[in-house]
């Protein structure tokens, strides 16, 4: 069995002006099981309470969302997504009807993931929802403003999205992967 390397020491770098409530940065300092020390950094969002990733579906097709991300620089297709509040159910049918005015049913956690163990200290619950075949979406102004479009997509619509590199958001991708994989 591998040794842990425990942590012995730990600095707050950065934390927002709302307190820590959306984002800290942490500078580790980490013993190796050879003895030698390491520094690392860690990030903590939304106050470290677990974040959503909405997984709604009508029938196959799958929604995503069109969000500008300045990280990146650039618009990305995603799945709905946000920082917990309550619990991963309550948080999804809140993301999905901020984002999309839909209202969600039959909301359950498929998966909790670590989106990025390197860095990110948060963990994200993935929540697989319904959503009947006759709803209109609202994205844009009429919901939080937050995304520029949504729409569905089937099955083949994704996979080919993902094989051509438009689809290539991390949280999407493992949140994808873990219900589909793990639903059959």
């Amino acid at each position: 069995m591998d040794s842990e390397a425990p942590r012995t020491h730990t600095h707050k770098a950065y934390t927002d002006a709302d307190g820590g409530r959306w984002c800290e940065v942490y500078l580790d300092t980490y013993r190796l099981p050879s003895g030698a020390e390491t520094v690392q950094h860690r990030i903590r969002v939304g106050g470290g309470r677990t974040g959503v990733v909405v997984l709604a579906r009508r029938g196959d097709d799958i929604l995503l969302v069109r969000q500008w991300r300045p990280a990146i620089g650039r618009w990305a297709w995603e799945l709905p997504r946000g920082f917990g509040e309550t619990d991963p159910v309550s948080d999804a049918l809140r993301e999905l009807a901020e984002e999309t005015g839909l209202a969600g049913s039959a909301a359950a956690e498929v998966a909790c993931l670590d989106v990025d163990s390197g860095m990110l200290e948060s963990e994200v619950a993935v929540v697989e929802v319904s959503v009947r075949s006759d709803a209109p979406l609202l994205p844009g102004p009429a919901a939080d403003g937050e995304i520029a479009a949504a729409r569905w997509w089937s099955p083949q619509e994704v996979a080919r999205a993902i094989r051509a590199g438009e689809l290539r958001d991390g949280f999407t991708l493992a949140a994808l992967a873990a219900a589909l994989l793990g639903s059959g």
